[in-house]
């Protein structure tokens, strides 16, 4: 059955029949042309930018979660949580970042019966372009463009995901879909679980090893008919987070794979567990990125790096030590602790963005941005956004 995408930030759910899943699915094709915005790129607010000498890197305030998008007609978005619902913010440049743009992309559902209720945060978003979209975007395409943004997410009726930037481990958390023809209005894309979530956990999948939650997911579209799922859960057995990953023909079910990434041994930088697994290709070297969160034996956050060649087995860390670490100094806004690493190739084949969730001792989480320019991209070093 369909339904209509209500005004504002209402998204209605969207249960599909096989023949509508085919429908949704037949979108999902490499580009065959320049993808189309349809959200202009709104001036920079002024109160958004970091002008302390303790802001190093620091880009946007009370935010967390970055997914950030360069597309071909030079804008960028910013999807991120606020709180409990997602916010959109849009930039010329990747580095001045406006206000948030009305209405918010998604809020905690008003259903009673499904896995969203408390809090929603970004995962990933896919935006697709059918072949009759325009071969010139512009900054706002006429309604007919087939421009489509896939919204993935996680969900949580437990409203500690909202209330801590590292949300403890048992917080169960499962992930959704939404869509939108606009970047404004969305529908919710009921998943296989009975929650209308697109895996589930614990009893509901007695075989895994996740148990507690399936969070955080990040989508890849590796080939026609071929998209994985990075999401990170907690693995009883060992009481550490890992990265699992999914497959799925359509992006809406999915069958799991296994696990992709463990926590490394004693003593390392993330031996207490790996968690938010943003995978890229690399364009340069045709083998695939992740970033991720790494936690120490005490707790600490910081941000790795692994590789693989095809993306699902043989991942492999970059080095032993952390890409990014928490500040040393006592007044910088990420000194306790970096996550949610989102990476973005710029032009040149080695040349990288990674923009990442910081913490404050205060326990407000910002989002900055690191920069690398090394074949070997051992490690990032933190933006000044002023002086770019």
């Amino acid at each position: 059955r369909t339904s209509k995408s209500l005004p504002g930030s209402a998204a209605v759910t969207l249960a599909l029949s096989p023949g509508g899943a085919m429908l949704l699915a037949n979108l999902l094709q490499p580009p065959r042309c320049p993808l189309a915005s349809p959200i202009r790129c709104q001036a920079p607010a002024q109160h958004h930018q970091p002008a302390a000498s303790s802001s190093r890197g620091l880009l946007l305030r009370g935010a967390g979660s970055p997914v950030v998008k360069r597309l071909p007609a030079g804008d960028w978005l910013l999807w991120y949580h606020s709180g409990a619902r997602v916010a959109l913010a849009t930039s010329p440049d990747g580095l001045r970042w406006s206000a948030p743009v009305a209405p918010d992309p998604l809020l905690p559902s008003t259903d009673w019966w499904v896995f969203d209720t408390a809090a929603v945060r970004p995962g990933d978003v896919l935006v697709i372009s059918g072949p009759d979209a325009p071969s010139s975007p512009s900054r706002r395409p006429p309604p007919s463009s087939s421009a489509v943004y896939w919204l993935y997410y996680t969900g949580s009726n437990d409203a500690r995901l909202a209330a801590s930037p590292f949300p403890a481990a048992d917080v169960a958390a499962l992930p959704g879909l939404a869509i939108s023809q606009d970047g404004r209005h969305w529908a919710r894309i009921e998943g296989a679980h009975h929650t209308g979530a697109l895996l589930g956990v614990g009893e509901d999948h007695p075989q895994g090893w996740e148990k507690r939650c399936a969070a955080a997911p990040k989508v890849v579209m590796h080939a026609d008919g071929d998209l994985r799922m990075y999401y990170h859960s907690f693995d009883e057995m060992s009481q550490r987070h890992a990265v699992g990953v999914a497959r799925s023909r359509d992006g809406i079910r999915w069958e799991r794979v296994g696990k992709a990434l463990e926590g490394g041994g004693p003593g390392s930088f993330d031996e207490g567990g790996v968690r938010q697994g943003h995978v890229v290709r690399d364009r340069a070297a045709g083998r695939y990125m992740m970033a991720y969160e790494g936690l120490d034996g005490n707790g600490g956050v910081s941000i790795g790096l692994a590789v693989s060649e095809d993306g699902l087995r043989g991942w492999r860390r970059c080095s032993e030590s952390p890409a990014l670490c928490s500040s040393e100094d006592d007044d910088e806004w990420d000194v306790a602790g970096v996550g949610a690493p989102c990476l973005v190739q710029m032009d040149g084949p080695y040349d990288w963005r990674l923009y990442y969730m910081g913490v404050g001792k205060d326990g407000e989480a910002a989002i900055g941005m690191a920069y690398s320019e090394g074949q070997g991209l051992p490690r990032f070093n933190r933006c000044d956004a002023l002086l770019m």
